[in-house]
Protein backbone atom coordinates (compact mmCIF):
# COMPACT_ATOMS: atom_id res chain seq x y z
CA UNK A 1 0.00 0.00 0.00
CA UNK A 2 2.85 2.42 0.61
CA UNK A 3 5.59 3.56 -1.50
CA UNK A 4 8.61 5.69 -0.02
CA UNK A 5 12.00 6.24 -0.83
CA UNK A 6 14.67 4.70 1.20
CA UNK A 7 15.98 6.38 4.28
CA UNK A 8 19.26 5.82 4.78
CA UNK A 9 21.16 4.91 8.70
CA UNK A 10 18.00 3.95 10.33
CA UNK A 11 18.25 3.27 13.94
CA UNK A 12 16.53 0.28 15.04
CA UNK A 13 16.96 0.20 18.26
CA UNK A 14 15.07 3.50 18.96
CA UNK A 15 11.69 2.48 16.91
CA UNK A 16 9.45 1.78 19.29
CA UNK A 17 6.76 -0.97 18.20
CA UNK A 18 3.87 -2.31 19.78
CA UNK A 19 2.70 -5.76 18.89
CA UNK A 20 -1.44 -6.64 19.53
CA UNK A 21 -2.30 -9.88 19.52
CA UNK A 22 -5.08 -12.07 21.53
CA UNK A 23 -2.76 -15.22 20.68
CA UNK A 24 0.69 -14.35 23.10
CA UNK A 25 2.28 -17.08 20.91
CA UNK A 26 1.81 -15.71 18.04
CA UNK A 27 2.67 -12.15 19.50
CA UNK A 28 5.91 -13.27 20.71
CA UNK A 29 6.60 -14.68 17.32
CA UNK A 30 6.86 -11.77 15.24
CA UNK A 31 8.75 -10.14 18.31
CA UNK A 32 11.19 -12.89 17.39
CA UNK A 33 11.35 -11.74 13.59
CA UNK A 34 10.99 -8.15 14.46
CA UNK A 35 14.50 -8.65 16.44
CA UNK A 36 16.29 -9.82 14.24
CA UNK A 37 16.10 -6.77 12.31
CA UNK A 38 17.88 -4.86 15.67
CA UNK A 39 14.24 -3.31 17.21
CA UNK A 40 14.46 -3.79 20.71
CA UNK A 41 11.85 -1.74 21.88
CA UNK A 42 9.02 -4.29 21.75
CA UNK A 43 6.15 -4.05 23.52
CA UNK A 44 2.60 -6.56 23.18
CA UNK A 45 -0.70 -6.54 24.02
CA UNK A 46 -2.85 -9.59 24.34
CA UNK A 47 -6.56 -7.12 24.27
CA UNK A 48 -7.52 -3.70 23.68
CA UNK A 49 -7.21 -2.51 27.36
CA UNK A 50 -4.05 -3.43 27.45
CA UNK A 51 -3.11 -1.69 24.14
CA UNK A 52 -4.98 1.41 24.95
CA UNK A 53 -2.94 1.44 28.05
CA UNK A 54 0.11 1.19 26.69
CA UNK A 55 -0.10 3.92 23.71
CA UNK A 56 -1.01 6.09 26.74
CA UNK A 57 2.25 6.05 27.79
CA UNK A 58 4.44 5.26 25.17
CA UNK A 59 5.11 7.01 21.76
CA UNK A 60 4.93 4.23 18.99
CA UNK A 61 6.26 4.47 15.97
CA UNK A 62 4.86 1.02 14.50
CA UNK A 63 1.59 -0.78 15.56
CA UNK A 64 1.16 -4.46 14.08
CA UNK A 65 -2.45 -5.41 14.87
CA UNK A 66 -4.15 -8.61 14.95
CA UNK A 67 -7.60 -7.82 12.84
CA UNK A 68 -9.64 -10.64 14.71
CA UNK A 69 -8.28 -9.57 18.90
CA UNK A 70 -11.67 -11.39 20.32
CA UNK A 71 -14.90 -12.23 19.30
CA UNK A 72 -16.53 -8.97 20.49
CA UNK A 73 -13.94 -6.43 19.78
CA UNK A 74 -11.59 -6.23 16.08
CA UNK A 75 -8.41 -4.64 15.46
CA UNK A 76 -10.14 -2.02 13.28
CA UNK A 77 -12.54 -0.87 16.43
CA UNK A 78 -9.41 -0.43 18.21
CA UNK A 79 -7.76 1.41 16.03
CA UNK A 80 -10.33 3.93 15.63
CA UNK A 81 -11.05 4.42 19.46
CA UNK A 82 -6.61 4.98 19.63
CA UNK A 83 -7.01 7.56 16.90
CA UNK A 84 -9.96 9.18 18.24
CA UNK A 85 -8.54 9.00 22.18
CA UNK A 86 -5.23 10.79 20.55
CA UNK A 87 -3.24 7.45 21.58
CA UNK A 88 -1.19 6.98 18.49
CA UNK A 89 0.42 10.11 16.17
CA UNK A 90 -1.47 10.74 13.33
CA UNK A 91 2.35 9.10 11.81
CA UNK A 92 2.15 6.46 12.97
CA UNK A 93 2.53 2.83 10.73
CA UNK A 94 -0.06 0.63 11.26
CA UNK A 95 0.21 -2.83 9.89
CA UNK A 96 -2.97 -5.15 10.31
CA UNK A 97 -2.34 -9.05 10.45
CA UNK A 98 -4.47 -11.61 10.03
CA UNK A 99 -5.62 -15.18 9.07
CA UNK A 100 -8.94 -13.94 7.85
CA UNK A 101 -8.09 -13.09 3.86
CA UNK A 102 -11.72 -12.85 3.57
CA UNK A 103 -12.54 -9.22 1.08
CA UNK A 104 -14.39 -7.74 4.39
CA UNK A 105 -11.29 -7.68 6.48
CA UNK A 106 -8.99 -6.75 3.80
CA UNK A 107 -10.90 -4.17 2.79
CA UNK A 108 -11.59 -3.09 6.22
CA UNK A 109 -8.43 -2.55 7.00
CA UNK A 110 -7.32 -0.47 3.90
CA UNK A 111 -10.15 2.00 4.50
CA UNK A 112 -8.97 1.99 8.12
CA UNK A 113 -5.74 3.55 6.24
CA UNK A 114 -3.69 0.93 7.36
CA UNK A 115 -0.04 1.02 6.13
CA UNK A 116 -0.08 -2.70 5.27
CA UNK A 117 -1.88 -5.69 5.13
CA UNK A 118 -0.33 -9.14 6.05
CA UNK A 119 -2.00 -12.56 6.26
CA UNK A 120 -0.92 -15.34 8.58
CA UNK A 121 0.93 -17.74 8.72
CA UNK A 122 3.38 -14.70 8.07
CA UNK A 123 6.68 -14.51 5.27
CA UNK A 124 9.43 -13.82 7.37
CA UNK A 125 11.33 -12.46 4.78
CA UNK A 126 7.71 -10.26 3.71
CA UNK A 127 7.14 -8.88 7.17
CA UNK A 128 10.89 -7.27 7.33
CA UNK A 129 10.06 -5.54 4.48
CA UNK A 130 6.83 -4.41 4.91
CA UNK A 131 8.75 -3.13 8.52
CA UNK A 132 11.09 -1.41 6.67
CA UNK A 133 8.52 0.43 3.87
CA UNK A 134 6.07 1.12 6.46
CA UNK A 135 8.32 3.07 9.22
CA UNK A 136 9.56 4.56 6.15
CA UNK A 137 6.84 5.88 5.11
CA UNK A 138 6.39 7.67 8.71
CA UNK A 139 9.23 9.28 8.53
CA UNK A 140 8.20 10.38 4.68
CA UNK A 141 5.28 11.84 6.63
CA UNK A 142 6.13 12.74 10.08
CA UNK A 143 7.52 16.78 9.64
CA UNK A 144 3.97 16.86 7.06
CA UNK A 145 1.80 16.03 9.63
CA UNK A 146 3.34 17.78 12.27
CA UNK A 147 2.96 20.85 10.52
CA UNK A 148 -0.95 20.01 9.71
CA UNK A 149 -1.89 19.44 13.44
CA UNK A 150 -0.20 22.72 13.99
CA UNK A 151 -2.48 24.22 11.83
CA UNK A 152 0.42 25.68 9.47
CA UNK A 153 -1.20 24.80 5.96
CA UNK A 154 1.73 26.26 3.68
CA UNK A 155 4.30 24.74 5.61
CA UNK A 156 2.70 21.48 4.86
CA UNK A 157 2.28 22.21 1.48
CA UNK A 158 5.65 23.45 1.18
CA UNK A 159 7.31 20.35 3.06
CA UNK A 160 5.31 17.79 0.58
CA UNK A 161 6.49 19.64 -2.22
CA UNK A 162 10.30 19.57 -1.11
CA UNK A 163 9.88 15.52 -0.62
CA UNK A 164 8.24 14.68 -3.82
CA UNK A 165 11.18 16.85 -5.74
CA UNK A 166 14.17 15.20 -3.72
CA UNK A 167 13.12 11.62 -3.82
CA UNK A 168 10.20 11.74 -6.72
CA UNK A 169 7.16 9.72 -7.25
CA UNK A 170 5.68 8.83 -3.43
CA UNK A 171 1.53 8.50 -4.15
CA UNK A 172 0.73 8.92 0.10
CA UNK A 173 2.65 12.27 -0.51
CA UNK A 174 1.18 13.14 -3.35
CA UNK A 175 -2.49 12.31 -2.26
CA UNK A 176 -1.67 14.58 1.14
CA UNK A 177 -0.35 17.26 -0.89
CA UNK A 178 -3.49 17.23 -3.21
CA UNK A 179 -5.83 16.88 -0.14
CA UNK A 180 -4.33 20.01 1.10
CA UNK A 181 -5.18 21.83 -2.07
CA UNK A 182 -8.31 21.03 -2.32
CA UNK A 183 -9.01 21.88 1.02
CA UNK A 184 -7.52 25.75 0.67
CA UNK A 185 -9.82 25.55 -2.73
CA UNK A 186 -6.63 25.82 -5.19
CA UNK A 187 -8.32 24.75 -8.16
CA UNK A 188 -5.53 25.97 -10.46
CA UNK A 189 -2.60 24.46 -8.29
CA UNK A 190 -4.99 21.07 -7.51
CA UNK A 191 -5.55 20.12 -11.12
CA UNK A 192 -1.67 21.25 -12.25
CA UNK A 193 -0.26 18.79 -10.05
CA UNK A 194 -2.79 16.20 -10.24
CA UNK A 195 -2.49 16.17 -14.36
CA UNK A 196 1.39 15.84 -13.56
CA UNK A 197 0.98 12.93 -10.98
CA UNK A 198 -1.46 10.85 -13.43
CA UNK A 199 0.54 11.20 -15.91
CA UNK A 200 3.25 9.11 -13.88
CA UNK A 201 0.72 6.79 -12.05
CA UNK A 202 -3.03 5.87 -12.98
CA UNK A 203 -3.38 5.00 -9.12
CA UNK A 204 -7.19 4.60 -7.84
CA UNK A 205 -6.76 7.25 -5.15
CA UNK A 206 -5.83 9.77 -8.19
CA UNK A 207 -8.56 9.24 -9.84
CA UNK A 208 -10.60 9.47 -6.74
CA UNK A 209 -9.09 12.79 -6.38
CA UNK A 210 -9.85 14.13 -9.86
CA UNK A 211 -13.11 13.42 -9.19
CA UNK A 212 -13.41 15.50 -5.93
CA UNK A 213 -12.16 18.22 -7.76
CA UNK A 214 -14.46 18.58 -10.77
CA UNK A 215 -17.47 18.19 -7.94
CA UNK A 216 -15.91 21.23 -5.98
CA UNK A 217 -15.49 23.06 -9.51
CA UNK A 218 -19.30 22.71 -10.28
CA UNK A 219 -19.86 19.49 -12.40
CA UNK A 220 -20.74 16.82 -10.19
CA UNK A 221 -22.68 15.12 -12.83
CA UNK A 222 -19.40 14.48 -14.54
CA UNK A 223 -17.62 13.46 -10.84
CA UNK A 224 -20.55 11.16 -10.76
CA UNK A 225 -20.05 9.31 -14.03
CA UNK A 226 -16.20 9.59 -13.32
CA UNK A 227 -16.82 7.60 -10.26
CA UNK A 228 -18.96 4.91 -11.55
CA UNK A 229 -16.61 4.16 -14.19
CA UNK A 230 -13.55 3.66 -10.81
CA UNK A 231 -16.02 1.56 -8.70
CA UNK A 232 -16.14 -0.82 -12.10
CA UNK A 233 -12.70 -0.99 -12.56
CA UNK A 234 -11.47 -0.86 -8.72
CA UNK A 235 -14.91 -2.84 -7.43
CA UNK A 236 -12.72 -3.12 -3.73
CA UNK A 237 -12.50 0.78 -3.43
CA UNK A 238 -14.82 1.25 -0.68
CA UNK A 239 -13.87 5.43 -0.70
CA UNK A 240 -15.15 5.90 -3.92
CA UNK A 241 -18.53 4.32 -2.99
CA UNK A 242 -18.80 6.46 -0.42
CA UNK A 243 -18.06 9.68 -2.63
CA UNK A 244 -20.44 8.12 -4.90
CA UNK A 245 -22.95 7.54 -2.32
CA UNK A 246 -22.90 11.09 -0.96
CA UNK A 247 -22.65 13.01 -4.52
CA UNK A 248 -25.74 11.15 -5.57
CA UNK A 249 -27.38 12.23 -1.87
CA UNK A 250 -26.85 15.97 -2.71
CA UNK A 251 -28.40 15.50 -6.40
CA UNK A 252 -31.45 13.91 -4.55
CA UNK A 253 -30.94 10.86 -6.44
CA UNK A 254 -32.03 8.89 -3.02
CA UNK A 255 -32.73 5.38 -4.55
CA UNK A 256 -29.60 5.32 -6.52
CA UNK A 257 -27.23 6.50 -3.63
CA UNK A 258 -29.32 3.57 -1.33
CA UNK A 259 -27.94 1.17 -3.61
CA UNK A 260 -24.35 2.73 -3.71
CA UNK A 261 -24.44 2.89 0.15
CA UNK A 262 -25.71 -0.42 0.86
CA UNK A 263 -22.73 -2.16 -1.35
CA UNK A 264 -19.89 -0.37 0.32
CA UNK A 265 -21.84 -1.59 3.53
CA UNK A 266 -21.75 -5.35 2.48
CA UNK A 267 -17.63 -5.09 1.92
CA UNK A 268 -17.59 -3.29 5.64
CA UNK A 269 -20.27 -4.43 7.76
CA UNK A 270 -18.15 -3.20 10.98
CA UNK A 271 -17.61 0.15 9.56
CA UNK A 272 -20.60 2.03 11.93
CA UNK A 273 -21.27 4.62 10.08
CA UNK A 274 -21.83 3.09 6.69
CA UNK A 275 -25.27 1.33 8.58
CA UNK A 276 -26.39 4.50 9.56
CA UNK A 277 -25.78 6.11 5.70
CA UNK A 278 -27.57 2.85 4.64
CA UNK A 279 -29.95 3.95 7.14
CA UNK A 280 -30.93 7.13 6.68
CA UNK A 281 -31.14 6.93 2.49
CA UNK A 282 -33.62 4.13 3.54
CA UNK A 283 -35.81 6.52 5.40
CA UNK A 284 -35.47 8.59 2.59
CA UNK A 285 -36.80 6.65 0.47
CA UNK A 286 -39.40 4.68 2.77
CA UNK A 287 -37.79 1.48 2.80
CA UNK A 288 -38.60 -0.21 5.91
CA UNK A 289 -37.24 -3.29 5.69
CA UNK A 290 -33.18 -2.19 4.06
CA UNK A 291 -33.59 0.21 7.24
CA UNK A 292 -34.03 -3.17 9.34
CA UNK A 293 -31.30 -4.89 7.28
CA UNK A 294 -28.84 -1.88 8.65
CA UNK A 295 -29.71 -1.55 11.96
CA UNK A 296 -29.35 -5.44 12.25
CA UNK A 297 -25.67 -5.36 10.75
CA UNK A 298 -25.39 -2.07 13.14
CA UNK A 299 -26.01 -3.92 16.46
CA UNK A 300 -23.83 -6.90 15.74
CA UNK A 301 -20.73 -4.33 14.95
CA UNK A 302 -20.76 -2.04 17.24
CA UNK A 303 -18.49 -0.82 18.40
CA UNK A 304 -18.06 -1.66 22.26
CA UNK A 305 -14.56 -0.28 23.63
CA UNK A 306 -16.01 2.83 24.86
CA UNK A 307 -19.10 4.95 24.84
CA UNK A 308 -19.11 5.31 20.86
CA UNK A 309 -22.14 2.07 20.73
CA UNK A 310 -24.26 4.24 22.69
CA UNK A 311 -23.98 7.19 20.32
CA UNK A 312 -24.55 5.56 16.92
CA UNK A 313 -27.53 3.38 18.51
CA UNK A 314 -28.95 7.42 19.61
CA UNK A 315 -28.12 8.39 15.75
CA UNK A 316 -30.18 5.14 14.41
CA UNK A 317 -32.74 5.58 16.62
CA UNK A 318 -33.44 8.98 15.71
CA UNK A 319 -33.64 7.61 11.89
CA UNK A 320 -35.94 5.38 13.46
CA UNK A 321 -38.69 7.65 14.67
CA UNK A 322 -38.88 9.43 11.20
CA UNK A 323 -39.45 5.96 9.57
CA UNK A 324 -42.15 5.30 12.19
CA UNK A 325 -43.40 9.06 11.88
CA UNK A 326 -44.23 8.21 7.99
CA UNK A 327 -46.06 5.45 9.04
CA UNK A 328 -49.79 6.30 8.69
CA UNK A 329 -51.24 2.49 9.47
CA UNK A 330 -50.49 2.32 13.59
CA UNK A 331 -50.29 -1.51 12.93
CA UNK A 332 -47.04 -0.68 10.81
CA UNK A 333 -45.90 1.81 13.66
CA UNK A 334 -46.49 -1.06 16.26
CA UNK A 335 -44.63 -3.62 14.16
CA UNK A 336 -41.87 -1.66 13.72
CA UNK A 337 -41.22 -0.74 17.34
CA UNK A 338 -41.58 -4.36 17.84
CA UNK A 339 -38.50 -4.71 15.65
CA UNK A 340 -36.62 -1.91 17.06
CA UNK A 341 -37.30 -3.64 20.55
CA UNK A 342 -35.68 -6.83 18.31
CA UNK A 343 -32.80 -4.89 17.99
CA UNK A 344 -32.50 -3.68 21.29
CA UNK A 345 -32.47 -7.58 22.85
CA UNK A 346 -29.87 -8.23 19.98
CA UNK A 347 -27.40 -6.04 21.10
CA UNK A 348 -27.48 -6.70 24.68
CA UNK A 349 -25.86 -10.24 23.45
CA UNK A 350 -22.88 -7.70 23.38
CA UNK A 351 -22.89 -6.14 25.51
CA UNK A 352 -21.07 -5.88 28.80
CA UNK A 353 -23.12 -5.84 32.28
CA UNK A 354 -22.49 -2.11 32.51
CA UNK A 355 -23.33 -1.58 29.03
CA UNK A 356 -26.21 -3.42 29.12
CA UNK A 357 -27.61 -1.19 32.29
CA UNK A 358 -27.27 2.20 29.62
CA UNK A 359 -28.94 0.37 27.02
CA UNK A 360 -31.68 -0.48 28.93
CA UNK A 361 -32.01 3.31 30.11
CA UNK A 362 -31.79 4.60 26.75
CA UNK A 363 -34.54 1.66 25.48
CA UNK A 364 -36.98 3.22 28.21
CA UNK A 365 -36.45 6.60 26.99
CA UNK A 366 -36.74 5.48 23.45
CA UNK A 367 -39.94 3.99 24.14
CA UNK A 368 -41.20 7.08 26.47
CA UNK A 369 -41.37 8.98 23.10
CA UNK A 370 -43.23 7.28 21.38
CA UNK A 371 -45.58 6.67 24.16
CA UNK A 372 -45.72 10.38 24.16
CA UNK A 373 -46.61 10.21 20.34
CA UNK A 374 -49.44 7.85 20.99
CA UNK A 375 -51.22 10.12 23.50
CA UNK A 376 -49.95 7.68 26.64
CA UNK A 377 -48.58 10.34 28.94
CA UNK A 378 -48.69 8.52 31.79
CA UNK A 379 -47.05 5.36 30.83
CA UNK A 380 -44.54 7.66 29.10
CA UNK A 381 -43.38 9.56 32.30
CA UNK A 382 -43.21 6.37 34.36
CA UNK A 383 -41.10 4.91 31.31
CA UNK A 384 -38.92 8.05 31.41
CA UNK A 385 -38.35 8.50 34.79
CA UNK A 386 -37.26 4.45 35.03
CA UNK A 387 -35.11 5.20 32.06
CA UNK A 388 -32.94 7.85 33.99
CA UNK A 389 -33.82 6.57 38.03
CA UNK A 390 -29.85 4.92 38.07
CA UNK A 391 -28.62 8.24 37.30
CA UNK A 392 -30.72 10.73 39.81
CA UNK A 393 -28.31 12.10 42.04
CA UNK A 394 -25.32 11.34 39.69
CA UNK A 395 -26.17 12.54 36.52
CA UNK A 396 -22.49 13.34 35.37
CA UNK A 397 -21.82 9.69 34.96
CA UNK A 398 -25.29 9.68 32.17
CA UNK A 399 -23.84 9.21 28.39
CA UNK A 400 -24.88 12.66 26.78
CA UNK A 401 -26.99 10.71 24.47
CA UNK A 402 -29.25 9.41 27.32
CA UNK A 403 -29.62 12.72 28.41
CA UNK A 404 -30.33 15.12 25.46
CA UNK A 405 -32.90 12.26 24.44
CA UNK A 406 -34.58 12.72 27.77
CA UNK A 407 -34.94 16.25 27.85
CA UNK A 408 -37.90 16.98 25.60
CA UNK A 409 -39.34 14.59 27.32
CA UNK A 410 -38.96 16.15 30.76
CA UNK A 411 -39.40 19.30 29.25
CA UNK A 412 -42.64 18.06 27.92
CA UNK A 413 -43.51 16.95 31.62
CA UNK A 414 -42.28 20.22 33.19
CA UNK A 415 -39.89 18.29 35.54
CA UNK A 416 -37.33 21.60 36.34
CA UNK A 417 -35.55 19.47 38.50
CA UNK A 418 -34.43 16.81 35.89
CA UNK A 419 -34.12 19.40 33.79
CA UNK A 420 -32.04 21.93 35.61
CA UNK A 421 -29.53 18.63 36.55
CA UNK A 422 -29.01 17.40 32.81
CA UNK A 423 -28.50 20.95 31.76
CA UNK A 424 -25.72 22.06 34.36
CA UNK A 425 -24.21 18.38 33.52
CA UNK A 426 -23.76 19.05 29.71
CA UNK A 427 -23.12 22.79 29.98
CA UNK A 428 -19.76 21.42 31.77
CA UNK A 429 -18.86 18.91 28.83
CA UNK A 430 -16.21 20.23 26.82
CA UNK A 431 -17.15 17.83 24.21
CA UNK A 432 -20.39 16.41 23.02
CA UNK A 433 -20.64 13.92 20.35
CA UNK A 434 -22.82 14.98 16.78
CA UNK A 435 -25.80 13.67 17.77
CA UNK A 436 -26.11 15.28 21.46
CA UNK A 437 -25.08 18.36 19.56
CA UNK A 438 -27.45 18.30 17.18
CA UNK A 439 -30.20 17.53 19.57
CA UNK A 440 -29.32 20.27 21.77
CA UNK A 441 -29.12 22.85 19.62
CA UNK A 442 -32.47 21.98 18.15
CA UNK A 443 -33.73 22.64 22.13
CA UNK A 444 -31.70 26.14 22.41
CA UNK A 445 -32.70 27.50 19.01
CA UNK A 446 -36.26 27.14 20.27
CA UNK A 447 -36.50 30.45 22.53
CA UNK A 448 -40.22 29.93 23.28
CA UNK A 449 -39.67 26.41 25.31
CA UNK A 450 -37.06 28.08 26.64
CA UNK A 451 -39.18 30.98 28.31
CA UNK A 452 -41.77 29.07 29.56
CA UNK A 453 -39.32 26.37 31.74
CA UNK A 454 -37.86 29.94 33.03
CA UNK A 455 -41.49 30.80 34.08
CA UNK A 456 -42.49 27.13 35.15
CA UNK A 457 -39.02 27.19 37.24
CA UNK A 458 -40.89 31.10 38.39
CA UNK A 459 -44.09 29.43 39.59
CA UNK A 460 -43.24 26.42 41.34
CA UNK A 461 -40.66 28.84 43.61
CA UNK A 462 -43.71 31.33 44.54
CA UNK A 463 -46.11 28.22 45.12
CA UNK A 464 -43.19 26.44 47.41
CA UNK A 465 -42.90 29.44 49.50
CA UNK A 466 -47.04 30.06 49.64
CA UNK A 467 -47.79 26.48 50.83
CA UNK A 468 -47.28 27.32 54.86
CA UNK A 469 -48.53 30.86 54.87
CA UNK A 470 -51.23 30.57 52.21
CA UNK A 471 -52.44 26.85 51.02
CA UNK A 472 -55.29 28.63 49.31
CA UNK A 473 -53.26 31.03 47.25
CA UNK A 474 -50.85 28.19 46.69
CA UNK A 475 -53.02 25.41 45.58
CA UNK A 476 -54.24 28.22 42.97
CA UNK A 477 -50.67 28.66 41.76
CA UNK A 478 -50.39 24.45 41.53
CA UNK A 479 -54.13 24.55 39.54
CA UNK A 480 -52.54 27.47 36.87
CA UNK A 481 -49.12 24.68 36.63
CA UNK A 482 -51.14 21.42 36.17
CA UNK A 483 -53.42 23.29 33.49
CA UNK A 484 -50.23 23.66 31.44
CA UNK A 485 -48.28 20.30 32.73
CA UNK A 486 -50.95 18.21 33.85
CA UNK A 487 -48.27 15.42 35.13
CA UNK A 488 -45.82 17.83 36.49
CA UNK A 489 -44.62 16.28 39.60
CA UNK A 490 -43.74 18.85 41.74
CA UNK A 491 -47.55 20.77 41.18
CA UNK A 492 -49.36 17.06 41.79
CA UNK A 493 -46.90 17.52 45.46
CA UNK A 494 -47.56 20.63 46.29
CA UNK A 495 -51.19 20.67 45.27
CA UNK A 496 -51.70 17.83 47.77
CA UNK A 497 -49.48 19.60 50.56
CA UNK A 498 -52.01 22.71 49.56
CA UNK A 499 -55.30 20.78 50.44
CA UNK A 500 -53.79 18.61 53.40
CA UNK A 501 -52.86 22.04 55.22
CA UNK A 502 -56.45 22.85 54.53
CA UNK A 503 -57.48 19.54 55.97
CA UNK A 504 -59.20 18.31 52.99
CA UNK A 505 -58.04 15.22 53.13
CA UNK A 506 -61.23 13.72 51.23
CA UNK A 507 -60.92 15.75 48.45
CA UNK A 508 -60.91 13.86 44.91
CA UNK A 509 -57.73 15.51 43.72
CA UNK A 510 -55.73 14.40 46.30
CA UNK A 511 -56.54 10.86 44.79
CA UNK A 512 -56.14 12.51 41.45
CA UNK A 513 -52.39 13.34 42.09
CA UNK A 514 -51.67 10.41 44.08
CA UNK A 515 -51.99 7.98 40.59
CA UNK A 516 -50.54 10.31 38.59
CA UNK A 517 -47.41 10.02 40.70
CA UNK A 518 -47.54 6.52 41.98
CA UNK A 519 -45.45 3.66 40.97
CA UNK A 520 -42.79 6.68 39.79
CA UNK A 521 -39.05 6.69 40.14
CA UNK A 522 -39.04 10.26 41.84
CA UNK A 523 -35.38 12.14 42.77
CA UNK A 524 -34.55 13.89 45.35
CA UNK A 525 -35.88 16.04 47.14
CA UNK A 526 -39.25 15.17 45.37
CA UNK A 527 -38.84 11.55 47.02
CA UNK A 528 -38.55 12.77 50.32
CA UNK A 529 -41.36 15.41 49.83
CA UNK A 530 -43.89 12.38 48.53
CA UNK A 531 -42.86 9.51 51.81
CA UNK A 532 -43.63 12.68 53.97
CA UNK A 533 -47.08 13.86 52.21
CA UNK A 534 -47.67 9.58 52.52
CA UNK A 535 -47.48 10.01 56.21
CA UNK A 536 -49.53 13.01 56.24
CA UNK A 537 -52.23 11.28 54.34
CA UNK A 538 -52.05 8.21 56.62
CA UNK A 539 -52.42 10.48 59.69
CA UNK A 540 -55.17 12.29 58.67
CA UNK A 541 -57.28 9.60 57.32
CA UNK A 542 -56.62 7.98 60.89
CA UNK A 543 -58.08 11.08 62.63
CA UNK A 544 -60.97 10.71 60.49
CA UNK A 545 -61.67 6.97 60.38
CA UNK A 546 -61.06 7.53 65.16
Amino acid sequence: MTETPPHANIDWQHVKVLIIDDQLSSALLIQNILQSINLTAIDIATNSTNALQLCKTTAYDLILIDFHLDPQISGSELLTVMKKNNCISSYCGIIFISGDRTPEVIVTSISMDADSFLSKPLNIGMLKHRIVTVYQACLSRKPVYIAIENNHIPTAISLCRQQLQQHGHNIDIEIILLDLLIDQQDWPQAQQLLNLFSERSQHHKLRLRQAQLIHRQGDSIAAIQLLRTLIKQVPLFVEAYDELAALLHQQHQYDAAKEIAYQALRLTPSISHRSLQVAQLAVKTHDSSLFMEAGKILVTHLPLIDNDWIIHFAQFTALFEQLHNQQLSPMLQRKLIKQLTKLHYQARQRLTHYQKIILTAFRHITLARFAVTNKQPLKAKRRLLHGLKIYFGQMSKAPASIMVDALPLLIHFGETGLIREIYQVLMTRSVLDDHSHHRLNQLQENKFIIENIRLLIAQLATAKATISPDPQRAYCIYQTILRDYPYNTEAHLGRINSLLIMQKITHPEINSSLQKIKKMPLASPLLEWFTQLQRQIKDQQSVIYN
